[in-house]
This record gives C-alpha cells, structure tokens and sequence, in this order.
C-alpha cells in the first residue's frame, strides 16, 4: 500500500470519529466515549513501522571474504589422503599472513591429511566444497611441546574463520589404540610423553583468546576429543 494513500484515510476516518464524538457528547453518553478513544488509538498505527522488502537486513559486508586466494596445491600440497600436507598448508597460511591476510583455499577435489594448522590473523581457511581435511590419527603429527592439541588452531588471533563448504574431519574412530573391557570404554595411548590422559587425542577445531570469529558453511566431524 502506498504509504500516503494510507495516511490520507487515517486522517479522513480520525475526522469523521471526532464529529461522531461530539455528537455523542450532547447524549451524555461516557460508554461512547472510551469506545471512540479506543478505535482512535487503533487507527492510529503507523504503516510505516514495516519497512519495505528492498530495506530488508542483508548479510554485513565484513562477513564477505576479501583478499587473494592461496592455493595449498601451490605450495605443495597432494591432497591424496595419503602423503601429509602439514607443511604445505601452513606454508600457505603463512604466506597469506605476510601478504596482509586472505583466503587459504583447499580445493576440491582432494583429501588434504594434516597435524595441527595454525591459522593467523586476517586469514580464512576454505574447504571447498567436495575436499576435506583429514586430520592425522597418528600423535607423532601434532606438537609436543603442546599439552592440548587441535586440527586447526588459532591463538590470540583478529579477524580469521572457516568456511567454504567442505569438510574437517578429526578422523577420530582411526585415533582409538585399544578397548578396556575393564571400563567399557576406548582409550587411547599417550605415545609421545607430552599430553595428559584422555587428552592425548587433537580435538577438531580451536580459537583460544581471539577475536572476530566467523565460522560457516562447513561441516566438522568425528573429532579424536571434544
């Protein structure tokens, strides 16, 4: 409806209901007169309080990726599910940091097998939709100098995400070494000497002290530890 035809009528109906009033009041009639106030504040309602559906809220453009692509085939990468990837994709996330931030691309197809990624400020990591990060069930692959470990970490990190519409899989079913009957659970070994008990499993993804985090579109399954 156009809002000043709509107007017009409001005001006209609001005039009419005023002489109706006065009219009234020669009657002395009080039930009239709450009953007038009420249809003059009904009447009352603005049309424009809904805006229209060209002002309809649209997704922020801080949330939009910007900056070049790095391609991890292009430092290296296999992406056969076999041969690790570790240092290809890390090479790419640096790369991206020095040159002021932008997207870590793992293209599709592909199964990128990797230990622990630290992502920097300013850099995205895209799984394609189709590829996948496979994150290492052996302990050797992730940090020993570290007590918890992550497929994809980033710390004191501004302004980093993931997205792209692929998948990160912790793979966590490969990671169990044996069944206690004992405790009816699984558990696992702690092979290198550096983590505690059950945490000697990388969890899947984590962002410890930073700040604009935008994860989406992206699929995170079995994770080794929560």
């Amino acid at each position: 409806m156009d809002y000043g035809i709509a107007a017009f009528i409001s005001f006209d109906l609001v005039k009419r209901l005023v002489m109706f009033f006065f009219s009234l009041q020669a009657m002395h009639r009080r039930p009239f007169f709450l009953i007038f106030l009420l249809i003059v504040w009904l009447s009352a309602a603005d049309p424009q309080h809904e805006a229209p559906p060209s002002q309809a809220p649209t997704v922020p453009d801080r949330w939009k990726l910007h900056g070049r692509p790095f391609n991890v085939v292009d430092y290296g990468a296999a992406g056969d599910g076999r041969r690790y990837d570790t240092k290809a994709i890390q090479a790419a996330v640096d790369a991206c940091t020095a040159a002021g931030g932008g997207r870590v691309v793992l293209p599709s197809p592909g199964r990128y097998l990797t230990g622990t990624i630290f992502l920097r400020s300013g850099v995205f990591l895209v799984v394609e939709k189709g590829a996948r990060l496979l994150g290492s069930p052996s302990q050797l692959k992730y940090p020993r100098d570290q007590r918890r470990w992550y497929v994809v970490l980033a710390e004191r990190a501004t302004d980093v995400g993931i997205t792209g519409g692929g998948v990160i899989d912790g793979q966590g079913e490969k990671f169990v070494e044996r069944y206690d009957e004992r405790k009816n659970v699984m558990v696992s070994w702690n092979a290198t000497g550096s983590c505690w008990g059950d945490e000697c499993r990388p969890r899947l993804v984590g962002f410890v002290d930073c700040r604009n985090i935008r994860v989406w579109d992206v699929r995170l399954t079995q994770p080794a530890y929560w």
